[in-house]
């Protein structure tokens, strides 16, 4: 079931239910094909795209999506890897065309599409994070969702934001750029949404599905692929597109110059033509 409702000002918001009758919703502005674009990190897709869409729009259908319990969507205790993919495809496939589709930092998009293809057209990924390239890390990543669970079941959740931030920048996982100019906003402003990105990452630990950039997974995305890093960026995102690029039938990875992790925030006009050319 799918529906589209335009508002006294001519708002749209596209409406699906998901396999299991969960509803997901997003808005939906501009004109041209249409790309669904998927929530960052804890925010949702109107948080995680803001500074992109007003280029994007004026040469595609942005359909800015939240999956369950995220934004416009219905409230889920269930996120589970699987039924966030089934989230991905019941609202693409209500669009009634094959679609583009577009992720900053989660490879969410390589299980949809390994899926689901006859759904989309092409992908646009901007710096998925691999954890195939992030053994190094993955105590210092650990510690991080530990302290900041601490920090959200204190209430204290702006705080938690901030200091998950600084743990990444510790890391080398955010570099001085995305510190200074757009982590902690970013973070700061999605904060009411941490517990669920919480949630999402226990269960997708308590999962036994493959991980989204395991090699059986990136081998069946048929589609095109675009994979798009900032120059700037830290290493673990740089080893992380090359190691997905690598596993991609068809990808090329393009640079944009001076970004970070956060170039759809300090980027967004480059972010934007890049992802304008490549579905256009």
């Amino acid at each position: 079931m799918t529906t589209e409702g335009v508002g006294a000002t001519e708002e749209r918001v596209h409406r699906a239910e998901s396999a299991d009758g969960t509803e997901v919703a997003g808005r939906v502005i501009g004109q041209g094909p249409p790309v669904v674009l998927l929530p960052a990190g804890p925010g949702n897709s109107e948080t995680s795209w803001r500074h992109v869409v007003p280029a994007l729009s004026r040469h595609c259908t942005c359909y800015l999506m939240d999956t369950r319990s995220r934004g416009l969507s219905e409230h889920s205790t269930d996120l589970s890897p699987q039924r966030l993919v089934e989230d991905v495809v019941a609202f693409a496939e209500g669009i009634g065309q094959p679609v583009g589709l577009v992720g900053w930092g989660s490879v969410l998009w390589s299980t949809v599409v390994a899926e689901k293809p006859s759904a989309f057209s092409a992908v646009a990924a901007y710096e998925p994070g691999a954890s195939e390239k992030g053994e190094e890390l993955a105590a210092d990543f650990q510690q991080a969702f530990e302290t900041l669970a601490q920090f959200v079941s204190d209430g204290r959740l702006i705080e938690g934001a901030r200091t998950f931030v600084e743990a990444c920048g510790d890391a080398g996982v955010y570099v001085d750029e995305d510190l200074e100019q757009a982590a902690f906003a970013f973070w700061e402003e999605a904060a009411p949404e941490i517990p669920v990105l919480l949630q999402e990452v226990e269960q997708e630990y308590e999962s036994d599905l493959p991980s989204p950039t395991d090699p059986s997974v990136l081998s069946r995305v048929s589609v095109p692929v675009l994979l798009l890093c900032g120059s700037s960026t830290g290493k673990w995102f740089v080893d992380s597109a090359q190691y997905v690029a690598d596993q991609l039938p068809d990808c090329r990875v393009d640079e944009i110059r001076g970004a970070g992790h956060f170039g759809p925030y300090t980027k967004a006009q480059e972010v934007a033509e890049e992802l304008a050319r490549f579905f256009g």
